[in-house]
């Protein structure tokens, strides 16, 4: 079927326009995959942000960001597989704003490649996507965090909880607010359900991209009062 439509509909690549015809995926050519840009050390040891100093001139692997030692974020580390520009940028975009739901499972495959890398000395317990909104997933008509942990979590074997934070308030885009906009428009916004499954666990929250921190921050403060014992932050993409 797939040859069919190709011979009468040849698919072209949604970002250069390039033939993809008999490649993986029909939305996004090999050459642009390839050219996704993947976040690279030395970075921030709790927030993943990158460094601008070479690797050499860190003295510790600890290392950590000016903006994380002024304010401590509510989770021990973030870490993300590329940067938040040129291809992966809009490789996201299509997934999210034009519908291009089968772009949501080799971005999973992402997030499993280097989960071990990242991942790999913590014994986690669950797998916690941040939730979108009701009114928001009505109209983009899935949950990009969900998908992107539940391929995730079938492929390491570690359980999901999809039920534990919920988004109990819609909010704007965060797209063009600074941070202390971001911080105060998720204020309030998410709600813990099973707050007792957290005690003691040591969580990882998925989402699509890590901007300023601010949602993924909100999320962490609920399961941190909740008793989770450590938390992490893993996502697709982060802005540099």
């Amino acid at each position: 079927m797939r040859a069919l439509l190709d011979f009468l509909l040849p698919p072209r690549c949604r970002l250069c326009g390039r033939s993809t015809r008999r490649q993986p995926l029909p939305w996004v050519c090999q050459g642009c995959w390839l050219a996704i840009e993947y976040a690279t050390p030395p970075w921030c040891a709790q927030c993943g942000q990158p460094l601008a100093a070479p690797a050499e001139a860190i003295a510790s692997p600890g290392h950590r960001c000016g903006a994380c030692l002024l304010t401590p974020p509510p989770f021990e580390r973030a870490r993300a597989v590329g940067l938040y520009r040129g291809t992966l940028r809009e490789i996201l975009h299509l997934a999210k704003y034009q519908g291009v739901y089968g772009l949501l499972a080799p971005l999973a495959e992402l997030l499993q490649a280097q989960f071990a890398f990242h991942w790999g000395d913590i014994a986690l317990d669950a797998l916690v996507p941040v939730p979108l909104h009701r009114q928001r997933l009505r109209q983009r008509e899935f949950d990009q965090a969900l998908v992107l942990a539940r391929g995730l979590a079938r492929a390491c074997g570690i359980p999901l909880w999809a039920d534990v934070l919920v988004r109990q308030r819609a909010t704007v885009s965060q797209v063009g607010l600074n941070p202390a906009q971001r911080r105060q428009n998720v204020r309030g916004a998410f709600a813990l359900r099973h707050a007792e499954r957290c005690a003691g666990a040591a969580l990882l929250l998925i989402d699509d991209v890590y901007t300023t921190g601010a949602t993924a921050g909100e999320c962490a403060r609920l399961l941190r009062r909740a008793g989770a014992r450590w938390i992490g932050v893993y996502t697709v993409a982060r802005v540099a």
